[in-house]
């Protein structure tokens, strides 16, 4: 028999255009990933860090070090964009960004 979980959700005031939603006391910030991936400035410094890793790491890179691997750029982008310097629960848009990466690499 399958329990039945539920999630509470709510939305946090944005900070200066930040949507910040929380889920069951962790913050998220739906969309922040796709804009820092897309973002003139920081998008190509993703890739850029994204293909050194790569060159640094040929046996392949891990998911558990996304927040090493992105965490100081979207600390940058928060900071620069929002006035944030340090965003709660950042590695969850860490993680995105790595998903992001993956995804977009074989196009």
């Amino acid at each position: 028999m399958s329990k039945l979980t539920t999630k509470s959700l709510s939305t946090t005031t944005g900070v200066n255009g930040l949507v910040i939603l929380e889920s069951n006391g962790q913050y998220i910030y739906p969309g922040l990933a796709q804009a820092i991936f897309d973002d003139a400035i920081f998008g190509p410094r993703i890739l850029k860090r994204l293909q050194r890793l790569f060159v640094d790491h040929p046996d392949g890179l891990s998911e558990s070090g996304h927040d090493w691997y992105f965490g100081y750029l979207v600390c940058a982008y928060t900071q620069t964009h929002f006035g944030i310097k340090n965003l709660l629960n950042y590695p969850s848009v860490t993680k995105e960004i790595f998903s992001l990466c993956l995804t977009k690499l074989p196009e």
